[in-house]
């Protein structure tokens, strides 16, 4: 759903996910990269005694089906990143991979993005806390009420990246 609102704004709709086996955050965006409006927001949740590959399985198909109900351009997602305890990693690669291979069911492109570059676009500061990334995204989409828990918040800020690397993306198009 890529459209023109005059000859020099260009508006995307962006389905961001941060990814997880137990919870999934998602948020869908409308904007330019100047101006951006929440069009809705939630979690994927699984049941932790289910077996792994049956809760990627409903990861993938949840996230197909808020690309059918939403119809994103695009589907950005926070990149793979290093932590301490590489079983929990590992689990959000999956999880990752799920959405990524939903999008790709659905030939909605995938864009990746470092967890400091989300922060960095939205906050300022590739080092902000989660809070602070929560209260930025409440004040960009203009929100009265803080979204759920913090992977919805973490979800729509990974939608706003998208949308700020497409401003500087059209911003480096025009000139």
């Amino acid at each position: 759903m890529t459209s023109r609102k005059d000859a020099g704004s260009l508006t995307r709709r962006v389905l961001g996910i941060d990814p997880g086996l137990t919870i999934t955050g998602w948020g869908v965006v409308d904007g330019d990269g100047t101006n951006a409006s929440a069009i809705g927001y939630g979690v994927i949740r699984t049941k932790s005694k289910a077996p792994r590959a049956e809760r990627l399985g409903q990861i993938a198909e949840e996230v197909r089906a808020l690309i059918r109900e939403h119809q994103p351009a695009e589907l950005a997602v926070e990149q793979q990143f290093v932590a301490v305890n590489v079983r929990s990693a590992m689990v959000i690669g999956e999880a990752r991979a799920a959405a990524m291979i939903a999008a790709a069911d659905c030939s909605v492109p995938v864009f990746e993005f470092a967890p400091t570059e989300i922060k960095q676009s939205v906050a300022g500061w590739g080092g902000a806390p989660k809070e602070q990334v929560q209260q930025m995204v409440v004040v960009q989409l203009g929100l009265t009420d803080l979204p759920g828990p913090l992977d919805i918040s973490d979800a729509l800020a990974i939608a706003l990246a998208r949308l700020a690397e497409l401003r500087l993306e059209f911003a480096m198009a025009r000139s």
